[in-house]
């Protein structure tokens, strides 16, 4: 726009600017006029493609649910620490009520807090003594497991020597029987040769008297074959020896060259013998002790089991009237208190307003034809107050409603709203419908002074059907 008039300027002579100025800022005007018309009309435009696709409303304020607790007895608030704004926990104590008992009353709770401290002392006796025993019954059993053990292992070693002692004792009968062989053997080759010699000398001795030989031949083979009969008798006792060590090793007496290993054997497998049985006592007298422990504990149980129950002192002591206790049913904000210290409550009667800051949205009413063109299924745009951001919430409930007489008894019938949204007059008397929409957490969320944000308003931008 600067530019053409800048060139409309160019085409004026020099001689006529001064005396055309006035009609030249006529001119511009005009056209800065039309100029911002036409910005206008694009911006107009877009407001309405915008509004024919979105429903906008402003000024939603955060509402949220409330609870109202009541007075559990008749009575008088004897401390009250409700403060508006405050943040409390749940099962917090937020006062106490009190009611005057009777003299036969006051009696009578004396005796059952008397029973019921000597009740909660034998309990406290009876769990120190049961925690004792169960702490014996699983000593028992841990050492019972330690010993079954040690003692399968004394039997695997006695059970390894003793094998060990047979491989060496096969080993040994082989090599004896083996030895038995061999003197058999020499004791036949020596009877062989003894029979031998005694037959030459007897067909000598026929010639000697023939007188075909001489007696010193005749003499040669006798001394020949009395050395062999010698010679049978001492392979005859080589023989039976041999054979008396076989029968030894046999019966496992003695070992004919191992003599050292049989006396270790011996003295390892008596040692190992006197350990299994001193390990089975001991194991005896775990389980013993093991089984005696779990009976002392199952009737320690049912001791216990006849003794006076303590929930019923407790509740013979709550059913008469005394103190009780206001406490927070969750976590939440001290709203709105009704009472004081000192006033007197009847049952029932409100006495303060708890918010729940984890159960807050956004509320407004709205034309009932403008609800019904809502696209439910779409997110809506939500944008705080005195915030830049845009976050999404999404659309709870639509509910139509004749009037906000209806919001306010249906407020009092549940008690679970603490704001009641106002009704602009242009919508008064029209068909309208309540909105709500569930949103991300506002700024004040975690602030229980400013009530976790309620009231604070927000637009919110809906999507149109």
């Amino acid at each position: 726009m600067t530019d053409l008039l800048k060139d409309k300027e160019f085409l004026i002579p020099a001689d006529t600017v001064e005396k055309n100025s006035g009609k030249s800022n006529s001119l511009l005007l005009a056209a800065m006029f039309v100029a911002l018309g036409a910005t206008a009309t694009v911006v107009g435009a877009t407001s309405i493609g915008y509004r024919l696709t979105n429903i906008v409303v402003e000024n939603v304020a955060i509402n949220g649910r409330i609870v109202r607790l009541t007075s559990p007895i008749n009575g008088t608030i004897q401390a009250f620490y409700a403060k508006p704004g405050v943040a409390v926990k749940s099962g917090q104590v937020l006062g106490r009520v009190n009611t005057q008992a009777t003299f036969q009353e006051q009696n009578q709770t004396q005796q059952l807090n008397l029973q019921l401290q000597k009740a909660q002392d034998e309990r406290v006796r009876w769990q120190l003594e049961h925690s004792h025993l169960a702490g014996e019954v699983q000593s028992y059993a841990t050492q019972l497991v330690g010993a079954r053990q040690s003692l399968n292992l004394f039997k695997n070693q006695l059970q390894n020597l003793e094998n060990q002692y047979l491989a060496v004792q096969g080993v040994d009968i082989n090599l004896s029987r083996e030895t038995v062989n061999q003197q058999q053997a020499a004791v036949d080759a020596a009877i062989a040769k003894a029979t031998s010699a005694k037959a030459d000398y007897q067909r000598y001795q026929q010639l000697l008297a023939a007188g075909a030989v001489s007696k010193q031949q005749v003499d040669k083979l006798r001394f020949t074959w009395e050395s062999a009969a010698a010679e049978v008798k001492q392979t005859q006792a080589n023989l039976r020896s041999a054979q008396a060590v076989l029968n030894a090793s046999q019966k496992g007496v003695a070992f004919s060259k191992q003599d050292r290993f049989a006396d270790s054997f011996a003295e390892r497998r008596a040692k190992l013998l006197q350990a299994i049985q001193e390990q089975q006592i001991h194991v005896n007298t775990l389980e013993s002790k093991l089984a005696s422990g779990k009976q002392q504990l199952n009737h320690s149980l049912k001791v216990s089991q006849n003794k006076p129950n303590q929930a019923i002192f407790t509740k013979e002591i709550g059913n008469i009237p005394q103190f009780q206790a206001i406490t927070a049913p969750f976590t939440g904000v001290i709203y709105s208190t009704e009472r004081e210290q000192g006033e007197q409550v009847n049952q029932g009667q409100p006495v303060l307003t708890l918010l729940d800051c984890n159960d807050l949205w956004l509320e407004t009413v709205i034309r009932s034809d403008d609800a019904s063109r809502i696209d439910t299924q779409k997110p809506v745009k939500v944008k705080f107050a005195g915030e830049t951001q845009i976050l999404s919430g999404e659309v709870d409930i639509i509910q139509p409603i004749s009037s906000i007489q209806g919001i306010e008894e249906r407020s009092k019938l549940t008690q679970v709203q603490a704001l009641l949204p106002t009704i602009p007059a242009n919508l008064v008397g029209k068909p309208l419908a309540r909105v709500t929409v569930k949103m991300p957490p506002p700024p004040a969320h975690t602030q229980s002074q400013r009530f976790c944000g309620l009231g604070h308003t927000a637009t919110l931008t809906f999507s149109k059907k």
